[in-house]
């Protein structure tokens, strides 16, 4: 029966399993009816979830043989069996979270332009993959046979202490979430548009300081790994744990949803996008390139690829601003414009 702590524990699990699975379909919903464009994100970001899911069942079932109670006040095959389901719970945690934001890096690669963006975005992704790959099979081999790991009557060795490896996977999510929050307030100062639009766009992208601070909380949580009493001294960390990776999709699905709730608030009829923009080359020296819109009530998105401009205007966002393009920029019922560009050193 689930009772004391995991009562608590499993009704905040799915509160938050709910909550960010609205993030899901919204999502969804953008890419296909209004961007017209699904991406690799998408799908990853879909993938996190579901470990989300899968972690609040099994948290739920570790419940019912006892999870959140004392563990010496348990008959033994229910305390077997709740470690167990934890255990595999947590797994799904420990990869999902790094699944999560793994989306956002995703979707920021496909908005950045210079190179040390790109690299540094990589060197995140792929060094939070490998610490959270590590610390989910150390979580089964960290003692020898594996069994000993949650059934105390199997005679076992300790192979590795996980408990160090934990804390390094919680703060390098919080560092990558620190970073994935910091960086967008780098490049999106360098476009020219009005200053209240860039703290608008800047503000939903950095979304993910919450998240960061949730990690440390979780972090901090991280001592009962090792306690004799696990059922229930690994209670903070189990909601923790929920709440980092729910806020993580909630905050990265805050800013891809952006263009539905502008297409919601200010109707389908975009304005007149005559404006220009600057961006920066990847050299030392500063390069403009200047578009300027010569079809009226549409919204434009500039790129710079091998020399070339390349201009998408979608006749579906309102604002003649919009920064953050699709899989592929251009939708099917839009306009591309295409110009060599002319650089000037300024």
């Amino acid at each position: 029966m689930l009772e004391g702590k995991g009562v608590r524990a499993v009704t905040v699990m799915w509160v938050m399993a709910f909550l960010s699975f609205v993030m899901v379909p919204l999502r969804l919903y953008t890419r296909i009816y209004v961007n017209r464009a699904v991406g690799l994100d998408d799908h990853v970001f879909t993938l996190a979830w579901v470990f989300l899911f899968l972690y609040t069942i099994f948290v739920t079932i570790a419940g019912h043989h006892g999870f959140g109670q004392p563990l010496d006040s348990l008959p033994v095959d229910e305390a077997v069996n709740a470690v167990y389901n934890e255990i595999v719970g947590q797994t799904f945690a420990v990869l999902g979270m790094a699944i999560a934001k793994i989306s956002l890096g995703i979707f920021l690669l496909r908005i950045v332009v210079k190179k040390w963006h790109r690299i540094s975005i990589w060197i995140s992704m792929v060094s939070l993959a490998l610490v959270s790959v590590m610390t989910a099979i150390l979580l089964w081999a960290q003692k020898s046979p594996i069994r000993a790991t949650y059934d105390p009557r199997v005679q076992g060795r300790l192979v590795v202490a996980i408990t160090p490896f934990s804390i390094l996977l919680g703060s390098w999510c919080a560092a990558v979430d620190f970073y994935f929050a910091l960086l967008p307030w780098i490049f999106i100062w360098q476009l020219n548009m009005r200053f209240a639009e860039k703290i608008s766009i800047a503000c939903s992208l950095s979304l993910g300081f919450i998240a960061c601070v949730c990690g440390i909380i979780r972090t901090i949580d991280l001592s009962g790994l090792g306690s004799a009493n696990y059922t229930e001294d690994t209670v903070g960390l189990i909601i923790w744990s929920a709440v980092e990776l729910a806020v993580t999709l909630i905050c990265v699905g805050v800013p891809t949803i952006r263009p539905l709730y502008r297409a919601i608030v200010h109707g389908s009829r975009p304005e007149s996008s005559d404006r220009r923009y600057v961006k920066h080359s990847e050299s030392d020296h500063s390069a403009r390139f200047r578009m300027r819109a010569i079809i009226p009530d549409a919204s434009l998105f500039t790129t710079v690829r091998d020399g070339t401009t390349e201009s998408y205007i979608a006749p579906d966002d309102r604002s003649g601003n919009q920064i953050l393009p699709g899989h592929d920029p251009c939708p099917s019922d839009g306009i591309r414009v295409r110009e060599e560009v002319r650089v000037e050193r300024v």
